[in-house]
């Protein structure tokens, strides 16, 4: 069962911000009880569990987490950056690779891709995607992954680091294997890659507002 707690807090910070900022109004519920849905969603829920639960349909939830991706909160340029990558799998069978750039000093993730491969290229398109200029940044810690080589090439301050301020990734990445294990830790057979994304990126949106409003 999900903290009541949490789900209190999730739902303030959202309607605070996230549904002003994307002009959300929806026809046939509150926006206390859509943001409520979502929240719970969020925090572990099945689109089952929470239509039960919150009366909200499920393809009402869905509409409204999509339109969490296009949330853009106010750009984190610190400077100071920690990237990581780890498979996404499909029921198919196929497998993505998400990239993830979090910023060191707010927490919060600033870059997210999909990607079929790992190479600099990928590392390049990330930075590009999330408007990380590479002559701002101060430094980035990244794995031993050779891909990464291209950051010194780019003229990149830049360091492998196993542990250490590193691990902001990992917990980011544990946070959602977590809510991808009430999912059976995949994506079903006719998820495209965009819409793996935009789900990402969704989950992205919520969990950045729950590192500002810690």
């Amino acid at each position: 069962m999900i903290s009541k707690t949490k789900l209190r807090h999730l739902t303030a910070l959202m309607l605070s911000s996230v549904f002003s900022a994307l002009n959300l109004s929806p026809r046939f519920h509150t926006i206390d009880e859509v943001a409520k849905a979502l929240s719970a969603y969020y925090l572990g829920l099945s689109l089952r569990r929470v239509e039960a639960l919150f009366h909200v349909p499920r393809n009402t939830v869905q509409y409204y987490w999509r339109k969490l991706a296009n949330y853009s909160s106010p750009p984190s340029c610190s400077g100071y950056y920690a990237v990581d990558e780890t498979r996404i799998r499909v029921v198919n069978g196929l497998l993505y690779w998400l990239w993830v750039v979090r910023d060191l000093n707010t927490g919060k993730v600033v870059a997210v891709r999909l990607s079929e491969t790992r190479s600099g290229l990928d590392v390049i398109l990330l930075l590009e995607g999330g408007g990380i200029r590479v002559e701002e940044v101060r430094e980035i810690l990244h794995d031993g992954g050779p891909w990464y080589n291209i950051l010194s090439t780019l003229g990149v301050n830049h360091e492998h680091e196993t542990f250490g301020k590193r691990n902001l990734v990992e917990q980011m990445f544990r946070s959602l294997k977590l809510r991808l294990a009430s999912m059976d830790k995949h994506f079903p057979h006719n998820a495209s890659k965009a819409t793996i994304l935009r789900w990402v990126k969704a989950f992205f949106t919520l969990y950045n507002l729950l590192q500002q409003g810690e």
